[in-house]
């Protein structure tokens, strides 16, 4: 199995291992193309959804050299980042070899997930359970099974004497008990993710009297945490409004659209988190190990939720041409709502 899992980064130069696994992604990409289609469409004709949110499957072949292109770049990337740029290191974990490979594919496969979730929310405002839920199972599961798939450990502590000399504290039983393990910082980054975000909905409800996150974003993050652990997707967490200032304002003054999915943004915080991992360590291990600096971060971070939240109004105030818009939104979709109204008794 090592033999297997290690053989394109053995045998190939480090590009041509990136175009292989570029050309597995577009290979791939295109039948992700096809089932980001097929979920919109059954959810429209289930009348989940009302039929205007989503684009016609006329427009399937561009959607699907769009998400191969897009999914092979991103597997080229990522592997030819993995191994010539390492990351993903950090010094206190040291997977056996199997798992070191494997972890490669386990991220890849998060990699798909969330292109399938990301396109299936910029194409009818929904991130089906048929997705994320199955990716929470993945993530999981293999963590469980594998014991060694961890970016970090579920506690890493650098702010222990003399650090440099001996390494930061890690309970003693995360190595004695590596599946136990591997099932408790894959719990801990569902718990976090969906938490977290769950948060927003609370708060969001309670300052714009709606949601301004969907059901379908929560689950997101719950995948997300379930293949990363609990430290990555605070990273996640605080990274994403980032990822949508990005993208917001030039979608609504362009496209007049009063909805936009916030799927892709946590998607996208996601995939940065694995390309830079090493770096957003290094620079804040000090603060995961120590309990005070997380209350400190937790008060910036609810701080911050509220300053956005308040943006997020005058947002909705930008005068835009409605006539303009390339996709007509009926009003009875929930703003900003990547998933079906929580009330709905339809949904997965």
């Amino acid at each position: 199995m090592t033999s297997l899992l290690r053989f394109p980064f053995t045998h190939f130069s480090p590009p041509v291992y990136a175009a292989l696994f570029g050309l597995m992604g577009m290979m791939l990409g295109s039948g992700l193309a096809r089932w980001i289609a097929r979920l919109t469409d059954e959810l429209c004709a289930s009348e989940i959804l009302p039929a205007e949110t989503h684009r016609s499957s006329a427009e399937l072949p561009r959607w699907k050299w769009l998400v191969a292109v897009t999914t092979g770049l991103l597997f080229g990337a990522f592997v030819y980042a993995r191994f010539r740029l390492n990351c993903q290191d950090a010094p206190e974990v040291q997977p056996i070899e199997l798992w070191n490979y494997g972890r490669i594919y386990y991220h890849l496969a998060l990699i798909a997930l969330l292109i399938a979730a990301s396109g299936c929310d910029v194409r009818a405002y929904v991130i089906p359970d048929n997705i994320t839920l199955t990716g929470v199972l993945m993530g999981l599961g293999f963590a469980v099974l594998a014991g060694d798939l961890q970016t970090i450990h579920l506690w890493s502590d650098w702010n222990t004497p003399l650090r440099e000399l001996r390494g930061p504290y890690i309970p003693l039983w995360f190595k004695m008990h590596p599946h136990w393990h591997g099932m408790a910082w894959s719990v801990a980054g569902v718990v976090t993710g969906a938490g977290m975000t769950w948060l927003v909905r609370v708060f969001s409800k309670l300052l714009l009297r709606q949601a301004a996150i969907g059901l379908g974003d929560v689950t997101l993050m719950a995948m997300i945490g379930s293949f990363l652990g609990w430290q990555p997707t605070v990273i996640v967490f605080l990274l994403a409004p980032l990822c949508a200032v990005l993208v917001v304002l030039p979608v609504r003054l362009v496209t007049g659209r009063s909805y936009i999915p916030y799927g892709p943004c946590l998607s996208a915080a996601a995939v940065i988190v694995l390309f830079t991992w090493k770096w957003w360590w290094r620079a804040t291990r000090e603060v995961f190990g120590h309990p005070p600096s997380l209350g400190i971060l937790a008060g910036v971070a609810l701080t911050a939720l509220v300053l956005l939240l308040g943006l997020l109004r005058l947002y909705r105030l930008i005068p835009v041409d409605r006539r303009s818009a390339a996709t007509p939104i009926p009003t009875e979709s929930p703003p900003a709502d990547s998933s079906p109204s929580e009330d709905d008794p339809s949904r997965g």
